[in-house]
Formats: structure tokens, C-alpha cells, sequence
């Protein structure tokens, strides 16, 4: 689609009045949400169902000089990241299209719960803006190299001549360390990141990570956050199964499965649509990982997969949507009710692929 799916611009002859032209629009349905008064155009809004008959009718009216769809003209951040089109996740996503829309504001933070984030790394550390460590390890920075690789997925900077780019282009990162060195952390570890974000200022937590037992203090940690308009996003899990992982399967939260290139679901992803909510690209996912040796293998940037890179799309997408609108149960309702269907939408999870450009379409009511 290269329109606005209910948008019509009507250019009206020079001599006519702006009352004749309301009296023309109201007739054909239309409502007024912009105009150009030096030449005589409206932006009228109408039903998508009805846009050629909208059309048809205008033709009708000597009045109308031309009448056409609000095409869209796509001068589109194309990112000079190098290693951008090797990052075919975001592309699947429909992530250039979204970026017209809105890159993100830079007052919008993601709190990245994990095994820490490399601040020093030259792709992120112009995006950290508090480094916090609930963990047993002596040090907030990541050794581990997995959270590193989350962050990058979400926010990574882009458009800066460096190794890759990151969804949500100007919101910013919060590191907040709740697993140690090897990738483990306790319930309360958990919580106490949750909470330390919200109280922080955070608007959309990631959560790649979890495990399959019930958690009463990482419930009350997520409900707190729900309570405050936070937005959480969380890693189905890498088992191959139904049973329900934790903290994904909490109803505040979104859960995230995995999906390979041709939208099937990777063969490790949880499923099941009674609690895993929605599905983004986790199969050889590029993204940064520390400039310093970690458990990774790889240094700079790598290759990983996982529910624990498909969630960090979700938390991307997710800080687009709240730079526009701040409730959040709408940016829910915008990523889940915008999604592609792919196979298994409906019985492996409840709704399909995550697609960037519609939900943000959604959001700003086009």
C-alpha cells in the first residue's frame, strides 16, 4: 500500500468558497483533518471501505479541480549502518516504512533486564542512560554478552556509519543488570529490576529471560509496573513447548515467540496461543555484542537466536508506538491487533508476525 488507507486530498478550484467546500465534503462523508489554505486543499478522513466511491462521487462536483488518495512520498531513512542489510529482522518487520512515521522519542526509555549492557560499546553508547546491577556479579557492564545483544536488537544506534542498526532509533537504553555473568538471576533479583525501572522512569521493559516455575514476587514486581503504564515484553522460551514460562506468561506482559525467515516458528520457540501472544524474526539475529571477549564467543557483533532476540523487536516496536501514545494498553492492542498472519497464528500463538508500519499506523488513527 502506498496511501494512507483512509485518506482522500481534495484540491477545490481557486474561486470556490471554504463553505461550499465543507457543504461538498460533509455531502460525500468526509471529515476534515487538514487543509492548505493558500491552495485551496483538504485532507478529509474517510472509512477505507469507501475510498474509490469517495472518490467517484467527487468527480461528480465541477468544483473539484482533483481529488486523489494521500499517497505516501517515501524519502526513507535508508541507515548507512554497514551491517544493515545483513539484519534481516528488522527488514521483515517493515521497519524503513515505520520510520517515516516516527523514529522514537529520545525521552522514551527501555529498560533492558539482563545480563548487563556493554555502555562502552560505539553502537550504544551514545543510547545509556543509567547502568544499575540487582545481580551477583561486581560489575553492571556485560560479560556474559547476551544482554548486549537484546539491547542492540531494541535500540541500537543507527545512522551513525557504524556496524548495525536498532529499532527504536531515538529512545534510549537502561541498563539494568538482574542476571550474573553466566546468565542466572533469582526471583528477587528480577522483581527488584522491574521495579528499580519503573520507579526509573522506564516505559518499556524487555525481558528476555525466565524459566518455568510461578513467581508470587516477580508477579507483584510486573503488576507494579502495569500499574504505572509500563509497557513489558518477554521471551517465550527456547524448550519447544506448551508449559507456560515465566515471566512471559503473566498477563501484563507480552510474550514473545520466535520465528524463522519464512515465518515458521523456530523449531526451539514455546508456543501455544492461550499464552504466547505474539511472534517476531529469533533465528541468526545480528546484533552488537561487547567489544571485550564474553561467553558469547563472538566480539563487536554476532549472530544469535532465541525468544531472547525476538522479544527485544517487540520492546523496539513497543518504544515507537509510546513516543506517540502513552497509554499503554493502546500500544498493546496496536502490536497485537496489527500483527501478519503467519502459519500457526491462532493455535501456536495468538496473534502473528509483529508488523512495525501498521501498528504505527494504528496508533496515529491512519
Amino acid at each position: 500500500m502506498n496511501f494512507l488507507p483512509n485518506q482522500i486530498v481534495i484540491g477545490f478550484h481557486a474561486n470556490v468558497s471554504s463553505q461550499r467546500a465543507l457543504e461538498i465534503i460533509r455531502l460525500v462523508g468526509g471529515t476534515v483533518i487538514d487543509q492548505i489554505p493558500q491552495l485551496n486543499i483538504y485532507v478529509i478522513k474517510v472509512d477505507s471501505s469507501r475510498m474509490n466511491t469517495t472518490l467517484r462521487l467527487l468527480s461528480n462536483f465541477p468544483e473539484v479541480k482533483f481529488a486523489e488518495f494521500n499517497g505516501l512520498m517515501v524519502t526513507q531513512l535508508t541507515p548507512n549502518d554497514p551491517l544493515f542489510p545483513q539484519q534481516w529482522g528488522l527488514l521483515k518487520i517493515n521497519s524503513t516504512r515505520a520510520w517515516n512515521v516516527t523514529r522514537g522519542s529520545s525521552l522514551l526509555k527501555i529498560a533492558i533486564l539482563d545480563t548487563g549492557v556493554n555502555g562502552g560499546h560505539p553502537d550504544l553508547i551514545d543510547k545509556m542512560v543509567l547502568n544499575v546491577n540487582f545481580s551477583t556479579s561486581s560489575t553492571s557492564q556485560d560479560v556474559n554478552g547476551h544482554g548486549t545483544h537484546v539491547a542492540g536488537i531494541a535500540a541500537a544506534t543507527t545512522r551513525n556509519d557504524i556496524g548495525v542498526a536498532g529499532l527504536a532509533i531515538n529512545p534510549k537504553i537502561m541498563n539494568i543488570k538482574v542476571l550474573d555473568d553466566s546468565g542466572s538471576g533469582s526471583f528477587s533479583d528480577v522483581a527488584k529490576g522491574i521495579v528499580n525501572a519503573t520507579d526509573n522512569g522506564a516505559k518499556v521493559i524487555n525481558m528476555s529471560l525466565g524459566g518455568p516455575s510461578f513467581s508470587s514476587s516477580v508477579q507483584s514486581a510486573v503488576q507494579y509496573a502495569a500499574g504505572r503504564g509500563v509497557i513489558q515484553v518477554a521471551a517465550a522460551g527456547n524448550d519447544n513447548t506448551q508449559d507456560l514460562f515465566y515471566p512471559a506468561a503473566y498477563p501484563e506482559v507480552i510474550s514473545v515467540a520466535a520465528l524463522a525467515r519464512d515465518d515458521t516458528k523456530a523449531s526451539f520457540s514455546n508456543f501455544g496461543s492461550a499464552w504466547v501472544d505474539v511472534a517476531a524474526p529469533g533465528i541468526d539475529i545480528l546484533s552488537t555484542l561487547p567489544t571485550t571477549t564474553n561467553m558469547m564467543g563472538q566480539t563487536n557483533y554476532g549472530y544469535l537466536s532465541g525468544t531472547s532476540m525476538a522479544a527485544p523487536f517487540v520492546s523496539g516496536l513497543a518504544a515507537l508506538l509510546a513516543s506517540l501514545e502513552p497509554n499503554a494498553n493502546k500500544v498493546r492492542n496496536a502490536i497485537e491487533t496489527t500483527t501478519v498472519p503467519v502459519p500457526g497464528k491462532g493455535t501456536l500463538y495468538e496473534n502473528g508476525r509483529i508488523n512495525t508500519y501498521a501498528a504505527l499506523l494504528k496508533i496515529t488513527g491512519q
